[in-house]
């Protein structure tokens, strides 16, 4: 290896170490997220049990009815996190499972470092909406090993490879629901195969064997979906989630982008650039190019949760295009300054290689640091508890601990569901954040009751509710104490309201 491919190489690990650590440095955060708490509950039932929840026994409205938990071995790693290492485990899982993802994103994408390390971090920056101590995080983990796959070996002949796919897909849907992901990655590699079979001439032998041959994948990542202790209910999984319509409205990640909103202007950065990249490239784009950054681009503009996988897609599109633009742009400039100014006759500088070490090795030392620092501090218990009673009902929590729980079922907050599975097992919820389980049916009925729709009492009836756990400011809470409900403790974020008549435990 000569000196200048040895700069190169040093120079690529420069920039991919300094990559990693500002992406770790990204990723960690204070490890809240609402529906963190009712999968660590599963993950700690099923390492007690030995066997996965596959039934419902966290609410009083769904109670024994069959749960799809398409996330067991998620919630497993998650809680042996936890376990193990407490808010500081969590929050370790998912900044390791982010840089692994922007790693291997980063060795996947073309071009030289320093662009690699600018889109890398850009798209860090599009899919951290998605970093939180929950299994969906695997799921971009397993779409780029998916997407390396595929793409550097969619050449490749031999039965390697397709066991491949089986069982990366086997552990993606025991990991998951998000595996349908990938499916759709092969459909949209399937029908880039099929539009540039219509599109070239001359090349239909090769394209039908391609097609073939991705058909293939395809099933083989159909059968590896089905080796899991749901069986083909997994199947079902991603339509039973996208189907329940109440989403758009009760869940901000389901929600399609506000561009308005400065934090949505990433994704518009990036959508922009690989459009430019596409229509300016003198290499013409593959039919998965087009289709995959099309297929992508639509999956987020429905919903933001889906920005991850954009992100990956269009970031590599963008890597196989983009760098000979730029290319040829800088060395028309280069051309242009250096007749100019004569710059091809100046003397260079360049610090000896002993003081490049050193401050490469500062550099990743500093950041290394501050990566530290910030995974200890934001993971601190205190720290992680005075955000908790901010978002959480946690005051409240410890109010009807020591002074009794009301007896009988409750209403409680939508968001505050798997906190109330993990902190007050004792009592089961009314609603929590596993939405194909509870449908659009249970979902209307708990917004007509906490936004006091009409025919809310007879709902509340029905379920023979006897005490609420909710946000102070819903308006139903103004009609429950014009009903005479009594308030048995109230702070700024929750309330607890309970039927005169109501006895505590």
């Amino acid at each position: 290896m000569d000196s200048t491919d040895h700069n190169q190489k040093s120079l690529d690990n420069l920039f991919f170490c300094v990559t990693m650590l500002l992406v770790f440095i990204m990723a960690v955060r204070v490890p809240l997220d609402s529906d963190m708490w009712w999968h660590l509950k599963a993950g700690e039932y099923t390492i007690a049990k030995g066997i996965p929840l596959l039934r419902d026994i966290f609410s009083y409205t769904r109670q024994a009815e069959v749960w799809i938990n398409h996330s067991w071995l998620g919630e497993v790693i998650l809680y042996w996190f936890y376990r193990y290492g407490g808010f500081w485990g969590l929050g370790l899982c998912v900044a390791l499972t982010a840089v692994a993802s922007m790693g291997l994103l980063y060795k996947t994408m073309r071009g030289g470092p320093v662009f690699k390390a600018w889109f890398v971090v850009l798209a860090a920056i599009i899919s951290s909406y998605i970093w939180s101590p929950r299994p969906q995080i695997f799921s971009q983990l397993m779409l780029v090993i998916l997407a390396r796959l595929v793409l550097k070996n969619q050449a490749t002949t031999g039965i390697r490879w397709t066991i491949g796919i089986f069982i990366l897909f086997v552990l993606w849907s025991n990991l998951h629901g998000g595996y349908g992901l990938g499916i759709f990655l092969l459909i949209f590699l399937i029908l880039g195969e099929i539009a540039d079979f219509i599109l070239r001439s001359g090349q239909n032998e090769d394209l039908l064997k391609n097609f073939k041959r991705y058909f293939v994948w395809l099933l083989a990542g159909l059968a590896g979906v089905l080796v899991n202790p749901n069986g083909l209910n997994t199947l079902i999984v991603p339509f039973k989630t996208v189907g329940v319509q109440t989403l758009q409205n009760l869940i901000d990640e389901w929600a399609s982008p506000d561009f308005h909103q400065l934090a949505m202007q990433p994704f518009l950065i990036l959508l922009f650039t690989v459009v430019f990249s596409l229509a300016f490239s003198k290499k013409r784009p593959t039919g998965f190019e087009v289709i995959g950054f099309l297929g992508f681009t639509y999956l987020a503009l429905v919903a933001k949760r889906n920005f991850a996988p954009f992100a990956v897609i269009a970031t590599i599109v963008a890597g196989n295009h983009l760098p000979e633009i730029l290319s040829n742009v800088i060395t028309y400039l280069s051309h242009y300054f250096s007749e100019k100014v004569n710059l091809k006759n100046r003397n260079e500088t360049r610090l000896p290689d002993r003081m490049r070490r050193v401050v490469n090795f500062s550099l990743v030392g500093f950041l290394g640091l501050v990566a530290i620092l910030k995974w200890y501090y934001v993971t601190y218990p205190p720290v992680v508890e005075m955000y908790e009673a901010r978002f959480y009902p946690q005051k409240a929590i410890n109010f009807l601990k020591s002074n009794g729980i009301p007896s009988g079922n409750m209403f409680n907050s939508y968001g505050w569901g798997g906190y109330l599975i993990w902190n007050l097992p004792e009592t089961k919820v009314f609603v929590d954040g596993r939405t194909d389980l509870f449908g659009d049916e249970l979902l209307i009925e708990w917004l007509k009751i906490v936004s006091a729709q009409e025919g809310w009492e007879q709902t509340v009836e029905k379920w023979q509710i006897e005490w609420f756990l909710i946000e102070p400011h819903q308006p139903i809470v103004t009609r429950l104490l014009e009903k005479q409900w009594k308030v048995r403790y109230q702070d700024e974020v929750s309330i607890v309201l309970v039927r005169d008549d109501t006895p505590s435990d």
